[in-house]
């Protein structure tokens, strides 16, 4: 029988129970989000479904889900500064992207994909089951925004803090797309690192706003166009 993720079990009857608890949480987040009693980031805010957040069912839900509306992708209790990320997706020739899906993922501010782990099986894990992340649309203009918390780099490593991104146009990835999001103010940023992120294609944004609700805007277009 094939282990349940995430989960500690001590004998299987713990883990069929905590696997029909999640369930249940799952059927009726869906129920909720098809009649609109609730909102994405109020599923993604609520303390309680925190554990599910690494789980794919969760994810897909959340994703069956995105709209245009700004997202809140962590709780209120959630450590770190809280910072407002905007965003403008352009096809190659300048014109706005609308209705393009998009996902992001960061570390905590703690340098943590996971809740004790920097990583969750690395870069396939992260990408699959970060802890904090989101799924939402662009809307007419091609524009974006969510709400977060500053990422931090990873522990025991020197790269620069970052949120991964990735889009979608019609259920087909919108390709050469820059994939990270980096901050101006990261002292990780160094000179060589800069240019590195830079030669990547990655985007490296000054705040805007003020030092205690810092205001992120990249606009996101084809890398070599």
């Amino acid at each position: 029988m094939k282990s349940i993720p995430f989960l500690l079990c001590i004998s299987l009857n713990s883990c069929l129970s905590s696997a029909q608890d999640g369930n249940q949480q799952l059927q009726k987040i869906e129920a909720a989000l098809s009649a609109s009693q609730v909102t994405i980031s109020q599923v993604l805010s609520d303390e309680k479904y925190m554990k599910l957040h690494p789980l794919t069912a969760f994810r897909e839900i959340i994703k069956k889900y995105a709209n245009t509306e700004k997202t809140v992708m962590v709780t209120a209790n959630e450590p770190g500064k809280r910072i407002t990320v905007k965003g403008r997706v352009l096809s190659k020739k300048g014109e706005p992207i609308a209705g393009a899906l998009v996902y992001v993922y960061q570390t905590s501010a703690k340098g943590l994909y996971a809740d004790t782990a920097a990583h969750v099986g690395m870069n396939d894990g992260d990408m699959r089951h970060a802890r904090l992340f989101a799924y939402f649309k662009t809307n007419g203009n091609g524009q974006f925004e969510f709400e977060t918390v500053q990422p931090r780099g990873y522990p025991d490593a020197d790269l620069p803090a970052h949120i991964h991104i990735m889009m979608w146009q019609q259920g087909q990835p919108i390709d050469h797309m820059p994939a990270e999001l980096l901050f101006d103010d990261d002292e990780r940023l160094t000179a060589e690192r800069r240019k590195s992120a830079l030669e990547a294609g990655f985007l490296i944004e000054k705040h805007s706003g003020t030092p205690d609700q810092p205001v992120y805007n990249y606009v996101l277009k084809p890398i070599g166009n």
